[in-house]
């Protein structure tokens, strides 16, 4: 009997379980049917002259049927795009006649917009397979999964799924076993030190560390090309940051970083991993940057970029800080450490694949799947590769040692359901815009099935990156005035928190409220109150007051700067709403609901009169922080669940990049870098570093190349 890869014991695996109740249910469904046949056999003649010819009727609507392309009826199915999708479609015996789409919980100026055209796609093609809509791949790529489904339904080939029960049980098989990939399905096999599977930040860091130490490495990537996204950075020390005068961290602060990391993480992390990147990342950056030699440094965060440097500039954050803002003073510092590659970090992250390429000892691999580790007496000797374009296995030995690098796993909704089952309960919105070369998601936990199938360990507590950037969010995701801590009301009208919170704990108290949702309430002395505000990441803490032809070239908008032209740009869109008396602002934001404008105005009065005593003995919240609502207009943004990033949380793992087994033994031979890899992070995002989980998936990819090479 073998051992299961999922609970670790000794027994039938998950799999085969599965499989069984749903053989067993089927069996079962066919055996009533046959009990019902022969009960009738014990009947009148009469009876049984009837019995044979609703028979015969019967068997001559199968044969029918049997030609027919459908069974007629209406099926519906879903599918994960940004959120969930949801297709209905209707079919007679040999066409799709009708298409109905849900795309509720898709970007409304994105995937809902493109519903038409994906509706007039699906009923010309007849078919699940159409064109993605520009710009709304990861919608209709959702919508074409659904469809399929839909699809196999109507054409019988879903009966398996009555058995609602073994259908439910065999989605929640997130792991399933190793594909059995043999030898005689290889079409190539290459000899290399280090295979790095997986070109993301993490994997780029890795292939250029191995390249530059002189190791011959094997690249593998399943999208069309290196994949990266947006472009904050935290940072301590370095050259870089004393462009700034920010290389100024002591032994004893960056301790105290590293502490207040453990205690976000409720020590579920492992401290040497935090500290061995706090007191080396700064070198590292500066090796990073380096393969961009055309970088722009931004002298301050608002500062004005030449044209010729519009797409490839690097800004210091909050720099200079608020003149109110003292993070030693902060009950969630957010620490001066960050930098932002804007408009993203694309043009650096290819650089540094350039950077490894140009030392001729890469051999990159897009369109390539890794679907099974080679594992040869306990040591991870190598992988096999399925190409995409031949269907046709490459297989990899690598003498030093692979290194996933694979991401996170937040598109894969059994996973996501396994290992953080709230994230679905509080109906988060998944944002991700990345696919392979066969139109897919790239973030289905790659590399935890890969790394699980050879026997290594996944860590216990994840956690999903949800930090909220405010409510009324424009087209780029800029809140009206962030998570600055204004009031705020929930939708029976109640302040239920101190609101001087940071994004990932902000929208945890989201989460517990009527709808999940609730208002920002503020007045027009706004401006006066914005530098007092906490220079935290999506908070409203600066003040302009200009235009936006006044605002600086190549660099226009910045999140935490907030402009009277805004508030009016918000207010036009209707994503904030305006009102000259509180009263009327109430009616506006609960219509129909005189209990809660009652309650709300009540709770108004009540913050007024704590703001001006000068405590807040309700939640807390500083005193410098607290203004009353007095001056008109007022004003109101809504807070929902913010979109969630990524999900971090993978292999078991330590400051060397090693992977452990279910015991706690080094797999020799077998890496982690990036989302991948685990006990870096737990339980929810720390948000006082801006920008540490790129910084920390490229200074271990860094670490894990260079490990690798070696085979330490």
């Amino acid at each position: 009997m073998k051992k299961d890869q999922t609970t670790g014991k000794h027994g039938i695996s998950r799999r085969e379980f599965l499989k069984g109740t749903a053989a067993g249910a089927l069996s079962i469904a066919a055996a009533g049917v046959l009990g019902a046949c022969a009960s009738d056999t014990g009947a009148t003649t009469g009876a049984a002259e009837t019995t044979t010819g609703a028979a015969a009727e019967a068997a001559e609507t199968t044969a029918a049927a049997a030609k027919s392309l459908y069974t007629p009826g209406t099926y519906s199915a879903t599918a994960q795009g940004m959120g969930e999708v949801k297709v209905t479609m209707t079919f007679d015996a040999d066409s799709i006649t009708d298409v109905a789409l849900d795309l509720s919980n898709e970007t409304d100026s994105i995937g809902q917009a493109a519903g038409d055209d994906l509706k007039a796609a699906l009923l010309k093609a007849q078919s699940a397979d159409i064109d993605a809509i520009s710009g709304a791949t990861v919608t209709t790529n959702a919508v074409k999964d659904a469809a399929a489904k839909c699809i196999a339904q109507a054409k019988g080939e879903a009966v398996a799924e009555a058995a609602g029960e073994a259908a439910a049980a065999s989605e929640d098989d997130w792991l399933g076993e190793a594909p059995d990939i043999t030898d005689d399905m290889v079409e190539e096999e290459i000899s290399a030190d280090v295979l790095v599977i997986g070109c993301g930040v993490a994997g780029v860091a890795a292939v250029r560390a191995a390249a530059e130490e002189g190791a011959k490495v094997v690249a593998v990537e399943k999208a069309s090309g290196p994949q990266c996204r947006s472009g904050e950075y935290a940072v301590i020390n370095g050259n870089v940051q004393a462009k700034w005068g920010r290389n100024t961290w002591t032994k004893e602060q960056i301790d105290g970083i590293v502490d207040f990391h453990m205690q976000e993480s409720c020590y579920k992390v492992k401290r040497p991993i935090i500290s061995k990147w706090a007191n080396n990342i700064g070198e590292t950056f500066d090796w990073w940057v380096g393969a961009n030699p055309d970088l722009y440094y931004a002298p301050e965060t608002r500062s004005p970029i030449p044209d010729e440097s519009a797409d490839n500039y690097l800004i210091p954050i909050f720099y200079p800080l608020p003149e109110k803002y003292d993070w030693t003073k902060e009950a969630f510092p957010c620490y001066p450490t960050s930098v932002e590659f804007l408009p993203n970090q694309n043009v650096t992250f290819q650089a540094n694949m350039q950077a490894a390429i140009d030392t001729g000892n890469v051999d990159a691999r897009y369109g390539h799947f890794a679907e099974k580790l080679i594992m040869e007496d306990g040591r991870c000797r190598g992988a096999y590769l399925r190409n995409a374009g031949t269907g046709k296995y490459v297989k990899v030995l690598a003498s030093g040692g692979v290194v996933l690098a694979t991401g996170d796993y937040s598109q894969n909704e059994a996973m996501v359901r396994h290992f953080c089952p709230d994230v679905i309960d509080n109906g988060i919105v998944r944002m991700f815009t990345n696919v392979d070369v066969e139109g897919n998601m790239t973030n289905q936990g790659d590399g935890i099935r890969l790394g699980m199938w050879a026997g290594a360990a996944v860590q216990q507590a994840h956690a999903p990156m949800i930090h909220h950037m405010g409510g009324g969010a424009d087209l780029s995701g800029v809140g009206v005035m962030g998570n600055a801590g204004f009031l705020n009301l929930d939708m029976n009208g109640r302040r239920f928190m101190n609101e001087d919170l940071p994004g990932q704990q902000l929208e945890n108290q989201i989460e517990l409220v009527k709808d999940r949702k609730s208002w920002q309430i503020f007045d027009a002395n706004w401006p006066e109150q914005l530098p007092y505000m906490p220079a935290a990441h999506g908070g409203a803490c600066y003040f302009e007051d200009i235009t936006p032809e006044e605002a600086p070239a190549n660099n226009a908008t910045y999140r935490n700067y907030k402009s009277p032209y805004q508030l009016e740009a918000a207010i036009a869109d209707g994503r904030c709403i305006s009102a000259d008396t509180l009263e009327e602002l109430m009616a506006r934001i609960y219509p129909d609901d005189k209990e809660a404008q009652e309650t709300a105005l009540k709770s108004v009065a009540r913050y007024n009169q704590l703001a001006k005593d000068g405590e807040d003995l309700d939640f807390g919240k500083v005193q410098s922080r607290m203004w009353p609502l007095e001056k008109g207009p007022f004003y109101a943004d809504q807070f929902e669940c913010a979109l969630l990033l990524v999900i971090i949380g993978g292999l078991e793992s330590d400051e060397e990049c090693h992977t452990f087994d279910e015991n706690r033994n080094v797999i020799p031979g077998l890496y982690v870098a990036g989302n991948v890899q685990g006990s870096r992070f737990a339980a929810e995002y720390p948000i006082t570093l801006k920008g540490v989980s790129h910084s920390m998936a490229m200074y271990y990819g860094y670490v894990a190349g260079k490990n690798a090479v070696l085979g330490v």
